[in-house]
């Protein structure tokens, strides 16, 4: 049992100490700071202007969120994370300060403001935290870690409620200048929040803006409205959360006016909001780690969804019949404890079903729009029932009961709909796996969950099985038995993979001991895994033995176990000798086996094997030489680069062989780079190693791309360019910043005036020649002008620059003129000096004259005009220009055809030779 509770909880390996230590450090200090600011707001404003005013700043903070998230969100889009938070804190910091002068006044509309603030600051602080959390650690260890951070805030919520008694009562500190001790505290969040980017950034490649996911296009309020009235199940959810936050402002009026008659000093009062609000956050710690996996377990979402519209009916109850400060607390109380445990558990596991795609498009509307709204409906309820009709605490009561009743509706509504959308979802397959938690425990789920295991669908089976991996219950066990006899390859190896993930003590040992005859070899694979990790005698002992069976089956499940799942003193297992008999066997099975020991080669670190490796790599087998591939770059063994090498120009193993060299990671960044401008090598190749160096994601990389822009040709030029736009769209936080990328942009747009003036020269002509050249001149400027527009999104919003490309070739006036408008205000002054004329709707005439001013190139004729291609980097436009020289050949443009003759590309020689008859 105790293991269950804290297992979950207390799950930090190796290598996240640190981190999961100063997160949980950041957001313990977090909620102290708010749980400081809470009573105090809640103090002042209830001593200063009284209860009856508390509909007036709930409808105030409704409207305040609408502007602040909107400057929050455009502010997270130009600037890093860190860098975000680390404003946003200071802007909190200077704040504080502000509003303790301010206070100082005891100006009525100062109440206002410091409610509103301190109720946003709660809000965006730990939206911040979670925002980061979601940065520094991925979806494996957010299962994991979120839980702790949870409790952790629950914790500083907790100590900030009971240190502000302990400060205001004990130490006679005045309410206000709680302010100034949690100004200090936030500078100490953010030496925290830079030593967390310090120590993320010293493990992997820079952490984006907090999303793992690529930028989408914005999603307009008339979609997101559509995809709300078209599911029944998202409108009970929204039906259920607006009820939760007006029930809850109806209840925190009533305490706050009970509170504030009972005590009239503001230190007093304080004193006690502080107190009550640090051991109901103590309470509701309890339960979540006592209680709320056994209830859910037990009662199931319908049961969690109903537990605090029930908790609050008897509370109301119980108000009306003996209103006072104890009927409050209660009231109060079962509120808090239940709202931020189970019941915040229990509507996060509703949106379990929703599609991922509906999801993302609705989840952060209903949090925030829903929740703020509903509360400013409440605070113009509140106007009317305390301002105008008067209503005492009692009469209030019969409100709350209404609300409760439509709540409690809607959640006997929800309890079937939930089942019926997440059977829905689940024969669709539209459930996110990565939203699951690792103990789903509601008994409807589970019961979806074993109806879809006896599918006669093999995809919805294996589906369900992922879904059940980890999950400790002892129906979901028997339910999965059976299954390790099913037909389907698929089906069986999930079911084993799953059982891995579950922890078992080997209680399937001897269905899962029938596999080791298993046709498939991965599920022999898996079997023999499950086997050695329940083994009596040790892994490593088993393991052991199953590498010297007679038979070959075994034996190659074996190393491809090793090659999976092993660890160093397992590797050591794979002996020389049983190498060599793997290598010298013949037959179907021998295939496989040859492929787990490419696989294991690429971990085990030995050098002697490197000859093996290499043999491996010229394997008849394909499936043997890929797996070959990505293992040289595991190594790390620079020897075997020219091999892969080798295989980029081969279109089967292209794909892998990529994978081979991105492995290897940013130690051979810079010889990949020379060999990217090495003529000698194909340009199939070469362009293939573009691509590499686009993602192995360091600032090696973009340096390296960046410094061989100028001796590329520009088809070579195009695919370099491509490579670091990757590199920027996925690692903004790489500097871009390169003397390089300017020069490129200058060579780009030197290159585009001069084709206006070679197509002038030419002019319209009927020679299939000259017809030839002119629409190779036409691709050429058109290719240009997509460059410029790409190095331009290494140096500014990518987003935004291709919007403005859109504006610039889509032919609409309109939207051309906003484009230019948009690039007149983003780009500095010398690049629009070179791009503008460009851009700008003026003749073509006026662009020539413009590109001879800045670059002095003046191809008045038609021979300056050949000699300028015939002497530049495209090999395409040379050879299109001596084919239009066929029929036009003088003795200037015949001599400098003569000198194309050794020329570096073969085509353009073979044009050459032609067009002189050789």
């Amino acid at each position: 049992m105790v293991k269950r509770i804290f297992g979950a909880v207390l799950d930090v390996r190796r290598g996240e100490i640190a981190l999961t230590l100063l997160m949980l450090l950041y957001y313990y200090l977090l909620l102290v700071t708010y749980y400081f600011l809470k009573p105090a707001r809640d103090g002042l404003f209830l001593v200063k202007l009284g209860p009856d005013q508390l509909p007036v700043v709930y409808i105030l903070i409704a409207i305040a969120v609408v502007p602040i998230t909107t400057i929050y969100s455009r502010a997270s889009r130009s600037l890093k994370l860190n860098q975000l938070i680390n404003v946003t804190t200071v802007i909190f910091i200077a704040s504080l300060f502000i509003l303790r002068w301010l206070l100082g006044f005891g100006q009525p509309w100062v109440f206002y403001l410091f409610y509103v603030w301190v109720s946003i600051y709660g809000v965006m602080a730990t939206a911040q935290f979670w925002l980061l959390s979601n940065g520094v650690f991925d979806a494996t260890q957010a299962k994991r870690l979120f839980v702790l951070f949870g409790l952790g805030g629950i914790i500083g919520a907790f100590t900030g409620g009971e240190l502000t008694g302990f400060v205001v009562h004990t130490l006679s500190v005045s309410t206000k200048d709680l302010l100034f001790l949690c100004a200090a505290i936030l500078v100490v969040c953010t030496l925290l929040v830079n030593a967390i980017w310090t120590i993320k950034q010293r493990g992997e490649a820079p952490i984006a803006h907090g999303s793992r996911e690529k930028t989408r296009a914005a999603v307009s309020y008339g979609e997101i409205f559509r995809d709300l009235t078209r599911s029944r199940h998202l409108m009970l959810i929204v039906g259920i959360i607006g009820m939760t936050m007006a029930t809850a402002s109806f209840v925190d009026v009533q305490f706050k006016t009970i509170a504030a008659g009972a005590f009239e000093a503001e230190e007093d009062l304080t004193s006690f909001i502080a107190k009550f609000y640090g051991r109901v956050s103590l309470l509701a710690f309890l339960f979540q780690l006592l209680i709320s996996y056994r209830f859910l377990k037990r009662f199931g979402v319908a049961g969690a969804i109903l537990l605090l519209p029930a908790a609050l009916f008897a509370g109301t109850i119980v108000m009306i019949a003996v209103p006072g400060l104890l009927a409050g607390m209660l009231l109060r109380g079962a509120d808090w404890t239940f709202k931020y445990s189970i019941d915040k558990t229990g509507r996060e596991l509703l949106f379990l079903p929703v599609p991922l795609e509906i999801k993302k498009r609705t989840k952060v509307f209903i949090d925030m729009f829903v929740d703020r709204g509903f509360r400013g409906i409440s605070g113009l309820l509140l106007l009317l029932f305390v301002t105008v009709l008067h209503f005492s605490v009692r009469q209030l009561s019969i409100v709350v009961t209404v609300f409760l009743g439509v709540w409690l509706t809607l959640v006997l509504l929800m309890r079937k709909e939930y089942v019926n959308a997440f059977r829905r979802a689940l024969e669709r397959r539209e459930v996110d796996l990565g939203d699951l938690s690792m103990s789903i425990v509601d008994p409807s789920t589970l019961d979806s969950l074993k109806t879809a295991l006896q599918s006669t669908n093999e995809r919805q089976v294996v589906y369900a099985v992922q879904m059940l991996t980890g999950v400790q219950d002892d129906e979901i066990k028997e339910a999965l038995r059976p299954l390790l006899g099913h037909e389907s390859d698929d089906v069986r190896f999930a079911v084993l993979k799953a059982l891995q993930e579950s922890g078992q003590d080997g209680e399937f040992a001897q269905e899962v001991g029938s596999l080791l005859e298993d046709s498939n070899p991965f599920v022999r694979r898996e079997a023999i895994h499950y086997l050695c990790e329940n083994a009596a005698e040790g892994d490593t002992r088993a393991l052991q033995d199953y590498l010297q069976d007679s038979d070959i089956q075994i034996r190659s499940a074996a190393i491809g176990c090793i090659a999976e799942h092993g660890d160093a003193a397992q590797k050591d297992l794979i002996s020389e000798s049983l190498i060599r008999e793997i290598m010298a066997s013949e037959g179907p099975e021998s295939e496989f086996a040859r492929t787990q020991l490419a696989e294991a080669f690429g971990s085990l670190n030995k050098p002697g094997y490197r000859g093996v490796l290499s043999e491996l790599l010229s394997d008849p087998s394909p499936s043997v030489v890929e797996e070959a591939m990505r293992s040289a770059g595991r190594t790390g063994d620079r020897e075997l680069v020219p091999e892969l090498l080798e295989r980029l120009a081969d279109k089967r193993y292209r794909k892998a062989a990529r994978e081979g060299l991105v492995n290897y990671g940013d130690r051979i960044v810079g010889t990949l780079s020379d060999y990217i401008v090495d003529s000698s090598l194909g340009f199939t190749v070469r362009s293939n190693l573009c691509r590499v160096l686009s993602r192995i994601p360091s600032q090696h990389s973009v340096d390296s791309l960046a410094a061989i822009l100028d001796k590329a040709e520009p088809a070579l030029k195009y695919f370099i360019i491509r490579a670091l736009n990757s590199l920027r769209a996925r690692y903004p936080d790489f500097k871009f910043a390169h003397s390089a990328l300017n020069d490129a942009l200058l060579e780009e747009s030197e290159s585009y005036y001069a084709i206006l003036q070679i197509l002038r020269v030419i002019g319209d002509s009927s020679d299939p020649g000259c017809k030839l050249l002119d629409r190779a001149l036409r691709e050429k400027i058109d290719q240009n002008l997509e460059r410029m527009f790409r190095i331009l999104g290494l140096r500014y919003s990518q987003k935004d620059i291709y919007g403005a490309y859109l504006g610039i070739i889509g032919g609409q006036k309109q939207l051309k003129a906003s484009a230019i408008e948009f690039l007149d205000n983003v780009l500095k002054k010398e690049v629009k000096r070179y791009l503008f004329p460009i851009f700008d709707t003026v003749t073509i005439d006026v662009k020539i004259r413009k590109g001879q001013e800045l670059f002095g190139v003046n191809l008045s004729d038609h021979e300056a005009s050949m000699k300028y291609i015939l002497d530049g980097s495209d090999p395409w436009l040379r050879a299109c220009a001596i084919f239009s020289l066929k029929d036009h050949l003088s003795p200037n443009t015949k001599e400098m055809v003569k000198r194309c003759r050794d020329d570096a590309n073969p085509v353009v020689r073979e044009i050459a030779c032609l067009v002189l008859g050789d």
